[in-house]
């Protein structure tokens, strides 16, 4: 709940966190490394200061659950490209990236890698 103080994953200094923006202004300072994807950076770096529940919305799980939907199901996302709504499938783009490395960060860590 906010408002609280914690550190911060960029920082390392303590730091008020008072509302939402507050929150945001720190995630924009979080970048791409080499090792790790934003997603990833995110996904390790959110729980140190912050409670996912105040950045990530309703919509959001919407497009995951979506995305899971016409994936595993083949249901199509329109009836033709032109039709298909442009931020779905940027959105869908962001979200198979992001679990394509997940699931290759995952193998590495278990040792599963193919040679």
């Amino acid at each position: 709940m906010l408002p609280y103080i914690a550190q911060s994953p960029i920082t390392r200094k303590k730091k008020d966190f008072n509302t939402i923006n507050d929150i945001w202004d720190e995630l924009l300072l979080i970048e791409e490394s080499d090792k790790f994807s934003l997603g990833q950076q995110l996904f390790y770096l959110v729980p140190l200061f912050a409670n996912s529940d105040n950045i990530i919305t309703d919509e959001d799980i919407q497009m995951i659950n979506e995305y899971h939907y016409v994936t595993e199901y083949n249901i199509p996302l329109g009836t033709t490209l032109d039709e298909t709504d442009a931020h779905k499938l940027s959105m869908f783009n962001i979200v198979k990236s992001e679990m394509g490395l997940a699931l290759k960060h995952k193998a590495d860590k278990n040792g599963n890698t193919k040679s």
